[in-house]
């Protein structure tokens, strides 16, 4: 199994969360809208935190990018801020929430269906991208940081979120009772699980998951001419997961070189 096999299976995979109403595909609340319009937009880049104002407070009348960020959340609460927004998402069913949240609330953003290690946009045309977590939907971030930086403008602003590797050591079977080591580092789905496996992933619309090298997560970023400007980490806001290892997720800004 390839790249296109694996971006397909979790293009599909997220059309069903949005029937399936995870957490990331809910519309904004018109709190949250309102709370935007008055100077301050509630962004989660992971579960449960909120990105730090300070963050996405220079964002107003700025060209940003909101990047595998579809679901009707981030597109309208920075469009409600003031950015001049562009969402681009795999998934045409998240797309579709982002659209049907603009129109809610009378907002305007340019919506994209595309891939998000090969956006097709036009280089140096944004200063700012927001990248909630996905990367771990992907086999390597590298591709990602590679064209980050080409989208972003000189002195750009890169805002991401990443699942911690240490998460995929443990039998997802089990997590419900308790914490089981199963698998070695780094993850991957493709490797881990047998085709048996993956059939049924495939029939059940699972998304098919990655995990990634700290060398990865940070050389690469590195290489790739950003320099970690922030960080912060979030709870996974399951407990018997929490107890284990509270840094759950792991939340980057950067800025490009």
């Amino acid at each position: 199994m390839g790249y296109e096999s694996s971006f397909n299976q979790n293009r599909i995979a997220w059309d069903k969360e949005v029937e399936r109403n995870n957490i990331w595909t809910r519309i904004a609340t018109e709190d949250e809208i309102e709370a935007a319009r008055l100077g301050n937009p509630k962004i989660k880049l992971s579960p449960i935190k909120y990105a730090p104002l300070s963050w996405i407070e220079k964002t107003k009348g700025r060209d940003v990018l909101l990047l595998a960020s579809g679901g009707g959340q981030q597109t309208p609460i920075m469009s409600a801020f003031g950015c001049n927004v562009t969402t681009l998402d795999a998934s045409e069913r998240q797309i579709e929430q982002d659209r049907i949240a603009l129109k809610k609330y009378s907002l305007n953003a340019r919506l994209i269906v595309g891939d998000m290690c090969n956006t097709c946009l036009e280089s140096s045309s944004f200063d700012y991208i927001i990248n909630p977590i996905s990367m771990n939907f992907i086999p390597s971030v590298k591709t990602v940081f590679e064209e980050a930086h080409r989208l972003l403008r000189e002195n750009g602003t890169f805002l991401y979120g990443i699942a911690n590797p240490i998460l995929y050591i443990f039998d997802e079977k089990c997590i419900e009772k308790r914490l089981k080591v199963k698998y070695t580092l780094p993850y991957s789905d493709e490797v881990a699980k047998s085709e048996k496996e993956l059939e049924r992933m495939r029939k059940s619309y699972d998304t098919f998951e990655f995990s990634h090298t700290l060398n990865a997560l940070l050389s690469d970023l590195i290489d790739s001419g950003f320099i970690l400007t922030g960080f912060y980490s979030d709870s996974s806001g399951y407990e018997p997961l929490d107890s284990f290892v509270y840094d759950s997720y792991l939340v980057f800004k950067a800025q490009r070189i």
